[in-house]
């Protein structure tokens, strides 16, 4: 046994690379190191140039004043002169050396201490009276400290805004890149409750919007897998219907058969018309022809029927249905009007199922509809399907009474069989369309049936 190998996505579904998800973090997270890195350079190239500066300034300060000591004739002992320079200089150590004759130019060094710390050492050769003298000046400082001083610099501040700016949208761009998969989180959430809604992300592109048409092609699958399965109960329970009616049908039509023979000869038996036992006779065979009616709704419930479909012209048909059912509405004080838009549009139909399909709905808005009310059917041509409705003034149904109403033995109306609708139901799907029944409570029913063009005559 092999193992199928998973299928590609289509060209379709694919994401190009540089719209990719992992593309966009890894480019965020390439920008923010690149800041951090930056930054890193930025400041310790600052840290060091800024206390270059510092030394250079301070050394030739030094040197300067020195060389106006030397020239009024400095002759005393060059510690004093340490000391005096050192408590005018601040942060600084100063020594005097005789005999440097080497030396040619000041030099700036940097050395590094024991206890973590930075001398920087600036040595410049002076005369006095046409004696060499070397100024060293040493400078001690910790790195924390010029680090704290550099992010002062206004140049510091600057950078570190433009890096909490680009850290901050960084959050920005990812929080708004994870907020589909949040909403794609709560959808799986309401399908796993039975709510198969699609889903919308709102503008999204990548492997976002990918997997948004995945889970709405997943979502309209469930949906017809739901609508499968309810047609394959409604199969279930029409084909255990269609074995109980094979059972009852030879049990209960004989018996009936039987005593509607039977009434009618007592009742020719009777002399006279006027008998009381007449209008017995009469009841009887009244009620056993109901019976008969009730089984034989059952039996074409049930059961598969062969369709003898031949070309007709659909406004015809409907027109015949409102006429026969014309002087029971007059009787009921209902308007029943047609509004036929679909002349000359011949569909292959089984005439006698389809007008039996359509007058039970024509019966339902009858009844359901008040006195003074009225019933109007309709018919027009979309694309690819006409459609046939049939609206009424009546009251309404609420919504969990217009889910059942094609269910079998499922009814409203006292003295009803339920049995009206889905027959209906059952013609109107052979002849490969789709009814529905939409309602609100206090604005009537609709009911709409829509067949295919493929069905209409070449």
């Amino acid at each position: 046994m092999t193992t199928p190998s998973p299928q590609k996505p289509p060209a379709s579904m694919r994401v190009p690379w540089y719209k990719s998800l992992f593309f966009r973090v890894v480019l965020l997270c390439a920008v923010l190191l690149l800041c951090l890195f930056g930054s890193v350079i930025v400041i310790t190239h600052h840290f060091f140039q800024e206390a270059a500066r510092q030394m250079e300034a301070q050394a030739a300060d030094i040197a300067h004043n020195l060389e106006i000591r030397f020239e009024e004739g400095f002759d005393q002992d060059y510690g004093a002169l340490e000391v005096e320079l050192m408590d005018v200089y601040q942060g600084v150590d100063i020594t005097l050396d005789d005999g440097t004759q080497d030396m040619q130019a000041a030099s700036f060094t940097i050395e590094r201490l024991a206890d973590g710390g930075f001398a920087r050492v600036a040595r410049v050769p002076l005369m006095n009276a046409a004696q060499p003298v070397l100024m060293t000046v040493t400078m001690t400082i910790f790195p924390q400290t010029e680090i704290l001083r550099a992010f002062r610099n206004r140049y510091m501040m600057a950078l570190t805004s433009v890096f909490l700016l680009a850290l901050g949208l960084m959050v920005y761009f990812i929080g708004k890149a994870l907020r589909p998969l949040v909403r794609l989180s709560e959808s799986c959430a309401a399908i796993s409750g039975g709510e198969l809604n699609m889903v919308n992300t709102r503008g999204v592109s990548g492997e976002i919007r990918a997997l948004e048409h995945t889970f709405n092609d997943m979502v309209a699958s469930l949906r017809e897998k739901e609508l499968m399965e309810t047609k394959l109960r409604q199969a279930q329970r029409l084909s255990a219907l269609g074995n109980l009616a094979a059972g009852i049908a030879h049990d209960v039509r004989n018996p009936l058969n039987a005593i509607k023979l039977l009434s009618s000869h007592a009742a020719d038996m009777l002399e006279d018309a006027s008998h009381p036992a007449a209008k017995s006779m009469d009841a009887i065979r009244a009620e056993v022809d109901r019976l008969d009616d009730i089984v034989s709704n059952f039996l074409s419930l049930a059961r598969e029927t062969e369709l003898r479909c031949e070309p007709h012209e659909l406004d015809p048909l409907l027109r015949e249905c409102a006429r026969l059912f014309q002087k029971d509405a007059e009787a009921r004080g209902i308007r029943l009007t047609c509004d036929l838009r679909a002349p000359g549009l011949v569909l292959l139909l089984d005439s006698r199922q389809w007008m039996r399909a359509v007058l039970n709905v024509i019966l339902n808005a009858l009844e359901a509809c008040p006195k003074g009310g009225r019933v109007r059917i309709f018919s027009r041509v979309a694309d690819s399907a006409c459609a046939i409705e049939i609206r009424d003034d009546g009251p309404g149904l609420a919504p969990e009474v217009a889910e059942r109403v094609f269910e079998p033995y499922f009814t409203t109306r006292p003295g009803g069989t339920g049995l009206g609708l889905s027959i209906t139901r059952g013609i109107v799907e052979e002849h490969g369309g789709v009814i529905e029944i939409t309602s609100s409570p206090g604005l009537g029913c609709q009911a709409l049936i829509t067949l295919p063009l493929d069905k209409a005559r070449p």
